[in-house]
């Protein structure tokens, strides 16, 4: 079960819930049963290396369509191997809905789709997907909860059919969501010894406030305790409607298959209530800085800027900008600044993060706690230079052939086809966006570098500063006992 980044650290937040249903060895079914396929014939080696061919040099061609019920969807083919996959989201129905008392509804639900429904008890339902290398699984993200399924061309009536009975027939059997409850509480508590995730918490925390995004997504030990299977079911009937869907396909069939396999799993859902959008975030008025002391060698601390949207036109100045920044590795100024000349920590990084009502920048590290103010005055030191100088042209120019050459690296597997499709349409974005994407990564310039980071880091001082470990004593952090948002 996937996650959506939030601040670029929620996976880390809730850990690694794929571990909860023992799924991750989905990839590993579906390469044997392509490897029979192999010696049976039915695939030959030709077919495994061929690049998808897009039409008119398109990085993906991407096609909109509508189902012969009237839903609008995404479509790549892709007749390189006979995988089909879907990728689907109910717009607003992710964690930011779980009701009150009952965080970690969303989280459950994702869980347990999955186990048993229609006629099919968990069990069945299971060997199902395993005999026929079926990968099925549903995600609750901040925004939105969704769902991705990938299965061989042959198998593709019994996927579909798995899938339509998990989202209008799901059982919701207590062994079943007691087993997945425990194993999301066992998480949590686990979770606890991990600074990162504990840093994240306090983050989302900190800088969220009082918006819903302050949630733990992944749910608290009472939320968690206090749902029922009614409560599951209450919420598939009123929040999983037509009226909230977005949906993609790609891989072997023509778009009338893939409309004919929409209607099957979608059409019959019902319409829900029109639902208010939240407020967009605002920003921490003054810089917040707190810290939870845990016992450990080193600190983790997180630094959190208010950022530019996707759909922002200087969105692709500040994906050149992170690149540069802290986004690239070795080569990024952060580390080769505070890593390599001053050996302050052995990894530092930043990354952009978009929901749809909040966008930031993230800047973590760990340190030693005596490095910490050495640290942050150095990572300020570097966004004054990104804001008052150009970068030099030649760094700014390799920045942009690695966004643009490894683009195609993104689209690696049919599933990813389906993903991007989904991806954009959640973002709002043409259907044309990755074909301007190459032309608007090549026309930044280091002057538009400078301009986002100039509008990213107004101020170098962070609007919220976590640190999780030791803590030094004149940094002057609010210390927390507590970190919430997990009991």
């Amino acid at each position: 079960m996937n996650k959506n980044a939030v601040i670029a650290n929620d996976q880390r937040e809730r850990g690694n819930p794929c571990n909860l249903n023992q799924r991750h060895y989905g990839l590993l079914r579906l390469l044997r049963s392509l490897a029979m396929m192999l010696t049976l014939g039915i695939i030959t080696m030709t077919a495994l290396v061929q690049p998808t061919q897009a039409n008119n040099d398109r990085v993906l061609d991407i096609q909109s369509h509508t189902s012969p019920k009237g839903i609008s969807f995404w479509h790549v083919e892709d007749n390189s191997l006979p995988i089909l996959t879907m990728h689907f989201a109910f717009r607003g129905a992710g964690a930011v809905i779980d009701p009150d008392g009952k965080t970690g509804l969303g989280q459950l639900l994702s869980n347990t789709l999955d186990e048993g429904a229609g006629t099919r008890g968990a069990e069945e339902f299971q060997e199902a997907l395993d005999d026929h290398a079926i990968d099925l699984s549903f995600s609750n993200g901040r925004d939105h909860f969704s769902g991705k399924m990938r299965t061989l061309k042959h198998h593709a009536p019994l996927a579909f059919e798995l899938l339509t009975d998990a989202l209008h027939n799901p059982l919701f059997d207590d062994e079943a969501v007691n087993r997945m409850r425990a194993a999301n509480i066992t998480r949590i508590k686990s979770s606890q010894s991990k600074s990162n995730w504990m840093a994240a918490r306090l983050m989302n925390d900190t800088y969220f406030g009082d918006h819903r995004y302050a949630m733990n997504s992944g749910g608290t030990i009472s939320g968690l305790q206090s749902i029922t299977p009614k409560d599951m079911h209450d919420f598939v009937a009123s929040e999983l409607t037509k009226d909230r869907l977005v949906v993609s396909t790609a891989g072997a069939m023509n778009f009338t298959e893939a409309g004919e396999y929409i209607d099957q799993v979608f059409a019959d859902l019902p319409n829900g209530e029109h639902k208010s959008p939240l407020n967009h975030l605002t920003s921490p008025i003054q810089p917040l800085k707190k810290a939870f002391e845990k016992k450990s060698p080193q600190s983790v601390v997180q630094m959190v800027w208010p950022s530019l949207s996707k759909n922002d036109p200087d969105y692709h100045a500040l994906r050149v900008m992170n690149h540069l920044l802290g986004g690239g590795g070795f080569s990024s100024f952060l580390m080769e600044e505070i890593r390599e000349k001053q050996g302050l920590t052995y990894g530092i990084y930043s990354q952009p993060a978009h929901l749809d009502y909040a966008d930031y920048l993230l800047i973590e590290s760990a340190t030693s706690p005596g490095n910490i103010a050495k640290m942050t005055n150095s990572v300020s030191a570097i966004l004054t230079m990104f804001k008052d100088e150009n970068v030099d042209a030649q760094l700014v120019s390799d920045a942009k052939s690695y966004l643009i050459g490894s683009l195609p690296m993104r689209f690696a597997s049919t599933l990813s086809l389906s993903g991007a499709a989904l991806r954009m349409q959640l973002d709002g974005r043409e259907i044309d966006a990755l074909d301007q994407w190459v032309n608007k990564i090549n026309a930044v310039t280091a002057d538009d570098v400078r301009r986002a980071a100039r509008r990213v880091f107004k101020s170098t001082e962070p609007s919220a500063t976590v640190i999780v470990g030791a803590i030094p004593d004149d940094l002057g952090f609010d210390m927390i006992v507590t970190i919430p948002g997990i009991e």
